[in-house]
């Protein structure tokens, strides 16, 4: 076993009273003894959580050097210097404080916004044994796309004959559903799942009980919101057992209520139906070769995970052997815990997801945390010669160098402490706005104990790490050179380099800002192969189908109306396949996974798309065994003359009439899928896609009263094209914000920070450039002196941050299939951005020194 962290044991020995430090050791040991067992890593930083926590009254020691009269003295002094030296150079203390202010407060509104992210799906109480299934699917270029819809005889198998597993559960993707009684009805959003998921999960129950409320197939769990909008208040006093209808013809009756699940689930539902209502309608679950539900499994044994992951690893594949719709796929658990950081798979493989993003914005509040500090290190050791003979002469009295650092760690601490109490007030004004550009609903909660442990935390350690660098070099100032009036021997070089630092943090994020501004433009902007814009999509109920027809003609009367089409999805967020394809000439040992979309006969000419070879759909005959397929599903058929060929899926054979230019049905993180459209039974299609033209406002009120007058009852539910294929980049967009907004205040508190210095040089040389100015130097040659060095030092940051900046830019763009090339262009313009804010920043006081009249630097000597 190993040990413990070194310095956090001997932090712990250090301030623990000796009567109890033994007992608290061995817990702790205890602790992470327990917690090595699934990390090593995190137990090490679970352990420092747990030291820092008992750093509190009653734990920690009496440290008797500090209950003496004389330290009380020494450190009220350190105080009352600290507060002279701020009144006395008031624009330094000023721009030492804004800085760490609006570093700290940046750093608090993105750290409370990383806490949002990862405490998503932590509080189920078995969550670390809880797995979900994936199921991988090999395609026709090699790749493998994964997916959680799985074959439901995969859950039956690991019931049966996985003794390693202790429940399986089962979820279905979101289904919408007209819920009501006599008084009130709405769509809602739920899922159909089996009895063990609220066992699995820790969904509180408010009414009902968890092991029998789904008992009866026509059960239905109705979230505490749906219950008080259906039955008002009162509603737990008599709904158990009370009816409910489900599209205006299933009763049924509601078994339970559980509290909204909260932005803390990433499964979220308004209402739960039985599993066993769904398998009993829909016979095709029952078939290994088709995804079903999203399926978890308890397994209370770490040790097994493995085992069972070997075990379901190929049981697709055997089950399947020599079916018509065998396809390359398999199986793999992942924990469910994670998933909602760790969703990306990359050929089968996790790889990255939101946790990119948490990743991110952790290095951003970092780097501005640490640009903050800088400036407070720099400004301070700038000042060092205006107190190096304070220095010297408390030297010379005895002092010693340890008792000089304290007095600029207690000026640190003094002025961290001061910042980080502003910084939280104006955090908590901020957040309402802040909440609005992230949409979320962050909370400073200054009732928890955790809120008031990382404030001290962060003012001790911004004290700290801000009070370090000047703590070690002024202490160190020779009593000759300190008396003499003299800087440290390389202080000026030290100071450059942190403003060096500094620019290339800010030119990478700059370089950041204008790669993801130039990929979320390519992402807008890019063709997708139909035309997305003005495109309403909307939903039909199962009841509604029947007048479909009727429908779409009375849609297409509307003078703002251009085309009418029906599919069975929005092309632009339809993900349906198949394994079944087959071909004249398909080569037997390989397996496809292909997308199948069933649409009507004006789906292409609606979308816009554009026909490359053959003919599109007709209308006017019977073209149900017809199909078009894409540029990719032509690559994979490969024969010469494609138009006639013989093409069969799900039992339906026919003929390809034609072939359609790709377009895109997944994100830009995905390559272009193979796809094959069918006018298959129209009659079931779910969706009316629309072509508008004209006043769009208009047109969806024409639209809505057509609707409302052909279907009564029904809620009038669309969405544009254009917002469907958005809200696949929401979390990108999100990042792009927080990118551009903090990476403005990185810039801000570089310039401030810059500012400071350029006006402390200034005052240094404020002697030489009235001698230059005497002996007949021009302004403007006075005026290029003082910028020069700063320039340089711009040009250095630059030189620094480009290579960074490129890595960083191309490990975000390698999540992308389609991305745009990086340009040198963007570099260069980062770098000039850069110079000239540093330029304009410096600018302003070399300016005034250079105009200002020599003989009052002059008249004191």
């Amino acid at each position: 076993m190993k040990s413990p962290p070194k310095v956090a044991y001997k932090f712990l020995h250090w301030f623990c009273d000796p009567d109890i430090v033994e007992d608290v050791e061995g817990d702790l040991y205890e602790l992470y003894a327990e917690r090595t067992e699934h990390s090593k890593w995190k137990a090490g930083l679970q352990y420092w959580k747990d030291v820092i926590l008992l750093f509190r009254p009653g734990i920690v020691k009496n440290f008797k050097p500090f209950q003496t009269k004389i330290n009380y003295d020494m450190f009220s002094n350190y105080l009352k210097i600290a507060k002279r030296n701020a009144f006395l150079y008031k624009g330094y203390s000023v721009i030492n404080l804004l800085g760490l202010v609006v570093g700290i407060t940046s750093s608090i509104l993105i750290s409370l916004w990383i806490n949002d992210e990862i405490k998503v799906d932590q509080f189920h109480a078995n969550g670390d044994h809880i797995y979900q299934l994936f199921r991988n699917m090999k395609q026709s270029d090699e790749s493998v796309i994964t997916t959680e819809n799985i074959p439901k005889p995969a859950a039956d198998l690991m019931v049966e004959e996985f003794p390693e597993v202790e429940q399986v559960a089962l979820l279905s993707d979101i289904v919408e559903f007209k819920i009501g009684n006599k008084q009130t009805s709405s769509r809602q959003r739920g899922r159909f799942a089996s009895s063990e998921f609220m066992q699995m999960f820790s969904f509180d129950l408010l009414e009902g009980d968890k092991e029998n409320v789904f008992d009866n197939p026509m059960n239905i769990l109705l979230s505490e919101t749906l219950a008080k909008n259906y039955f008002g208040e009162a509603w737990d006093e008599s709904i158990i057992g009370q009816t409910i209808l489900v599209d205006d013809q299933y009763e049924v009756i509601i078994s339970g209520v559980y509290e909204d699940p909260g932005k803390y689930s990433s499964l979220q539902f308004d209402f739960l139906l039985t599993s066993a209502a769904f398998i009993a309608l829909n016979d095709w679950v029952n078939d290994w070769g088709n995804g079903s539900f999203m399926v978890f499994a308890s397994i209370p044994q770490k040790s097994d995970v493995p085992v069972v992951a070997e075990r379901i690893f190929n049981q697709i594949k055997e089950h399947t052997k020599g079916a018509a719709n065998a396809g390359d796929e398999t199986l793999i658990l992942h924990k469910f815990a994670d998933y909602y950081l760790y969703s990306n798979f990359t050929n089968g493989v996790v790889d990255g997801g939101r946790i990119d993003y948490v990743r991110i914005m952790t290095a951003v509040m970092v780097l501005i945390l640490l640009i903050a500090c800088i400036n407070f290190m720099n400004l301070t050791t700038a000042r060092a010669d205006r107190r190096s003979k304070e220095i010297g002469v408390r030297k010379a009295l005895g002092a010693r160098k340890g008792s000089i650092s304290i007095q600029f760690y207690t000026e640190a601490l003094l002025f961290s402490v001061i910042a980080v109490t502003a910084s939280v007030l104006i955090a908590y004004l901020l957040l309402p706005y802040f909440n609005l550009l992230v949409d979320k609903e962050l909370l400073l909660d200054f009732y928890a104990l955790e809120t008031w442990y990382a404030i001290v935390g962060l003012a001790l350690g911004i004290g700290i790490l801000s009070g370090t660098y000047p703590a070690i070099i002024l202490p160190a100032l020779n009593l000759n050179r300190s008396l003499r009036h003299q800087n440290a021997p390389g202080n000026s070089f030290i100071r450059k380099g942190l403003v060096v630092v500094q620019f290339t943090i800010s030119t990478i994020l700059i370089i950041a800002i204008g790669v993801i501004s130039a990929q979320m433009s390519y992402v807008s902007n890019k063709n997708i192969g139909l035309n997305k814009d003005n495109l309403l999509d909307i939903r039909l109920s199962a009841d509604s189908l029947q007048q479909l027809n009727a429908y779409k003609i009375e849609l297409a009367k509307l003078s703002q109306v251009q085309s009418v089409t029906a599919s069975m999805g929005n092309p632009a967020s339809y993900g349906r396949s198949t394994s079944s394809s087959n071909w004249e000439g398909k080569d037997p040992t390989k397996d496809f996974e292909v997308n199948v979309l069933l649409a009507d006969g004006n789906f292409i000419e609606t979308m816009e798309m554009e026909i490359i070879e053959g003919r599109t759909f007709d209308e006017r005959v019977a073209d149900s065994t017809s199909f078009v397929v894409n540029e990719v599903m032509a690559d994979i058929i490969g024969v010469d003359n494609l138009i006639g060929t013989k093409l069969s899926f799900w039992g339906i054979e026919g003929q390809v009439v034609g072939v359609v230019k790709n377009f895109h049905m997944r994100n830009f993180h995905q390559p272009i899928a193979p796809v094959i459209l069918s006018c298959y039974q129209t009659r079931f299609l779910s969706h009316v896609i629309v072509r508008l033209n004209g006043d769009v406002g208009n047109a969806i009120s024409e639209i809505e009263s057509v609707t409302k007058s052909m279907f009564p009852s029904k809620e009038f539910d669309y969405q544009f094209t254009d917002e469907i294929l958005q809200a696949n980049y929401q979390s990108e967009e999100t990042a792009a914000t927080l990118v551009r907004l903090f990476a403005m205040v990185s810039i801000f508190i570089s310039c401030i920070g810059l500012f400071g210095l350029s006006t402390f040089s200034v005052e240094q040389r404020s002697k030489e450039i009235a001698v230059r100015k005497v002996l007949g130097s021009q302004s403007s040659q006075l005026f290029v002196l003082l910028l020069k060095d700063y320039a340089l030092l711009i040009v250095i940051a630059f030189v620094l941050a480009v290579p960074l900046g490129y890595y960083v830019a191309q490990n975000w763009l390698n999540d992308f299939e389609f991305r745009v090339d990086i340009s040198p262009v963007l570099f260069i313009a980062a770098g000039a951005i850069s110079l000239i804010i540093a330029m304009v920043t410096t600018g302003f006081k070399a300016y005034q020194a250079t105009i200002s009249n020599p003989v009052k630097a002059l008249k004191s000597e």
